[in-house]
């Protein structure tokens, strides 16, 4: 199932801009996929949620777009500033 380990190289790519800002996390990220890379979208979209579930990344959304060749590329990051939550207080 190739469509996991696309998961996962997406995953490894968020990983590593969200490195490069601290303060923030990612809220949606965003792949082109091209027609011809024979990439079953709503198996990359399971795969992608699975190994989000229960990590540092959940909650994380997939957006796909597509083209007309082979392309599977990183197109955006949408970001939110990050504000750990105090164990143990309550948000009024």
């Amino acid at each position: 199932m190739h469509e996991m380990g696309i998961a996962n190289s997406i995953l490894d790519a968020v990983r590593k801009e969200r490195a490069l800002r601290p303060g923030y996390r990612v809220a949606k990220v965003g792949v082109r996929l091209g027609e011809l890379g024979g990439v079953d979208t709503e198996s990359l979209r399971f795969c992608f949620d699975a190994l989000v579930l229960q990590t540092d990344l959940e909650p994380l959304e997939l957006d796909v777009e597509f083209s007309p060749d082979d392309a599977l590329d990183l197109t955006y990051l949408e970001l939110e500033e990050y504000e750990p939550r105090a164990v143990g207080k309550e948000s009024p």
